[in-house]
């Protein structure tokens, strides 16, 4: 195919143009495509809208084409991506390209097309997206206030801290540019939206899922910060005791049955479920999985994304997968009836099947599916277990200290009984040094209440459902309860007694 150096700047003016309009760098890839059509670029577009559908970043993408693309292009393409510029690099290439200067890409600042306010904006955000990473933030909080101005706050290890806040009337020119870099509507501030950032910064890859929603000052915008690379999946990771994982190991060694990862969001159900099919033989195994959204990709799983615009429905999705000769199959939630009763069936029919469910607790997950209707026969003949995690942070080991738990009348009487069965244990509490930025806290693991069903525990669920003579089965068949999985692990110096206090649900059952 021919190409020229007006062919060149074209597809860097079109990619440059599409991402300041909001529109998502894949549709500027088709329009580039489409205007370019009979030139070596349209293969350049197709492969990289391919490469883009696959979690690449265009830089990686465009490697692929060195004998069209100068290393400098790359270069600055990369640099782009890393700051969260890349219509403002797209920019500085076309402009390059036409002065017959691309030396004049390293190093540059915002082009001529851009204002000095505009740039300040994206090294702002760029900025706060590092400063995020850099602290291990899972998730990042712009939040408008009176004014025009607002505040960053980010969630670190579970509990959110105010970083700054944005001056004068900046908030608007902020969400503004998250859009542009998420691929959002600009123009659309009266409706929520959700978008996704790739990024790859110094080697590491990251993936921003950001959500937008109107508020009455202004725009809030939340970031969720996923490190593609660096998920902690293994079941050996995830803070399973000896007894714990033996349980997970065999639910997930079974021929057929449903398996339930229970709790509320963040709670680490995804990284258990991954943990679990991580376990499973794949060469010999078929697997599929069904997701909203796919968040990590693996060798060996054919996983699918629900499209509910299109009619590509979890249902739908169950139906179609049955017909692929499976052996296990994951399910991203289970949300209504519809799929609680499909997912049944395709336990009954000797397949292994692992989904989630929000509910409190392990037996509160089973009082959960009877209440949506779910026969109680069916679950006694379809429900393997519950595994239902809570994360708690762990304490900073440079400056952790031995401390007396706190007094009996300061937790849960349950708390206490369970302390008063731990003689000669130490507990540790938080103190706060530069290690662990001043919260006394570093990371976060598991604790876990896992059910696994057996006859007494099918017994009550096929009377009258109540909820103490369910939990007092389920304990008398060897379930440790989330509190005691979590004080266990403040005896060994894990936690302290008032994380596992602040996280763990105050239900009761009896």
């Amino acid at each position: 195919m021919q190409t020229s150096k007006g062919d060149h700047i074209g597809f860097w003016r079109i990619v440059a143009r599409g991402l300041r309009e909001g529109r998502p760098l894949t549709k500027c890839l088709d329009q580039a495509r489409s205007e370019l059509a009979g030139t070596a670029w349209e293969a350049v577009c197709e492969s990289a809208i391919r490469a883009l559908g696959e979690g690449a970043t265009l830089s990686r993408a465009l490697q692929e084409h060195t004998e069209l693309l100068d290393p400098r292009i790359i270069a600055a393409v990369t640099a782009g991506e890393e700051a969260g510029v890349l219509d403002v690099k797209a920019s500085e290439i076309a402009e390059a390209l036409e002065a017959d200067d691309l030396d004049s890409l390293a190093g540059s600042g915002s082009p001529a097309t851009l204002d000095a306010e505009a740039a300040e904006i994206a090294d702002y955000v760029a900025s706060v997206v590092r400063a995020a990473i850099e602290q291990r933030a899972s998730d990042v909080h712009f939040e408008p206030c009176e004014g025009g101005g607002g505040r960053v706050r980010f969630r670190v290890d579970g509990v959110l801290y105010e970083v700054e806040t944005i001056p004068g009337e900046r908030h608007a020119k902020v969400a503004g540019r998250l859009k542009i870099m998420a691929g959002m509507d600009v123009a659309e501030r009266r409706l929520p939206q959700d978008g996704r950032i790739l990024l790859e910064i110094s080697g590491s890859r990251y993936d921003l899922r950001v959500s937008t929603i109107p508020v009455i000052w202004g725009e809030r915008i939340v970031c969720r910060v996923l490190a593609r690379q660096n998920i902690p999946l293994g079941l050996e990771n995830v803070g399973l005791s000896a007894e714990d994982m033996a349980k997970v190991e065999h639910l997930g060694g079974l021929p057929n049955g449903i398996v339930i990862v229970n709790g509320p969001t963040g709670c680490g159900k995804t990284t258990v479920l991954y943990s679990i099919l991580l376990k499973i033989d794949r060469q010999s195994h078929c697997v599929l999985t069904v997701e909203d959204p796919v968040e990590v990709t693996f060798d060996g799983l054919s996983q699918m994304q629900i499209r509910p615009a299109i009619g590509m429905t979890f249902a739908r999705a169950i139906r179609s997968m049955l017909r692929q000769d499976p052996d296990v199959i994951m399910v991203g939630e289970l949300r209504d009836l519809e799929m609680m009763n499909l997912c049944v069936q395709v336990a009954l029919t000797g397949h292994l099947l692992f989904t989630t469910l929000h509910a409190t607790t392990s037996v509160g997950a089973i009082r959960r599916l009877i209440d949506c209707g779910v026969e109680p026969f069916l679950i006694n003949s379809a429900l393997a277990g519950v595994i239902t995690p809570r994360l708690v942070r762990v304490l900073c080991t440079e400056c952790r200290r031995p401390a007396d738990p706190p007094a009996d009348h300061l937790i849960p009487r349950e708390a206490a009984k369970i302390i008063a069965g731990l003689p000669g244990a130490t507990f540790y509490e938080p103190v706060g040094c530069d290690a662990c930025a001043g919260t006394g806290y570093h990371g976060r693991t598991g604790i876990f209440e896992i059910l696994t069903m057996d006859d007494r525990i099918r017994q009550t669920v096929a009377t009258p459902v109540d909820m103490a003579a369910m939990f007092n089965a389920a304990r008398a068949s060897g379930m440790k309860t989330m509190l005691a999985d979590g004080l266990e692990k403040a005896a060994r110096g894990v936690t302290s007694v008032r994380e596992v206090v602040r996280v763990v649900p105050q239900e009761t059952h009896r």
